[in-house]
């Protein structure tokens, strides 16, 4: 007889995660350049206003967040995207401050590609790398509290047991 099994918990492997990550970084920083940037003012002056840099920094922030937020606690991921953050964010912020271009759509689409060129040359194989690291050690965590829980050879299951067992009696 086989013995049932639960159903595995379904989880986004790291490859799709970061390309979910680039993708999103790549609208929204294509939203907000089309959307955000005041054209008006960089014809006029021949720089882009502070307004309109700092929403390309908000969008960098705004895409890295949720990925921050899953990683919190391994210390060399956060430091990675930090990393990441700064990174891009310089990266955008010195391809937009420039004088007025002739064709600005060519000139965003650029600058969004080079930032995600500087992104892969400098931060993702490091990134995916310590992602795989992670993920890894925790399904050996899960996979080894499950054993300890259930296995009563382990003193954590006898005493989840006996106090199942003391409920029940009570």
């Amino acid at each position: 007889m086989i013995t049932p099994m639960a159903p595995r918990k379904s989880r986004i492997p790291v490859d799709h995660q970061l390309d979910d990550l680039e993708t999103s970084l790549r609208v929204h920083l294509a939203y907000q350049m089309m959307a955000n940037v005041n054209m008006d003012y960089w014809r006029e002056l021949d720089e882009p206003d502070s307004a309109s840099l700092d929403s390309l920094a908000c969008a960098i922030n705004d895409t890295l967040v949720n990925i921050c937020a899953q990683y919190e606690n391994v210390t060399v991921i956060s430091n990675l995207l930090e990393h990441a953050r700064i990174l891009l964010q310089n990266s955008v912020w010195s391809a937009m401050n420039v004088p007025y271009p002739r064709n600005t759509t060519l000139h965003m689409d650029r600058v969004i590609d080079n930032a995600l060129h500087v992104y892969f040359e400098v931060i993702y194989a490091h990134l995916r790398t310590e992602m795989i690291m992670a993920n890894h050690n925790a399904e050996v965590l899960q996979r080894t509290w499950r054993r300890c829980i259930t296995d009563p050879s382990y003193t954590a299951c006898r005493r989840r047991l006996m106090y199942e067992f003391n409920e029940c009696n009570t």
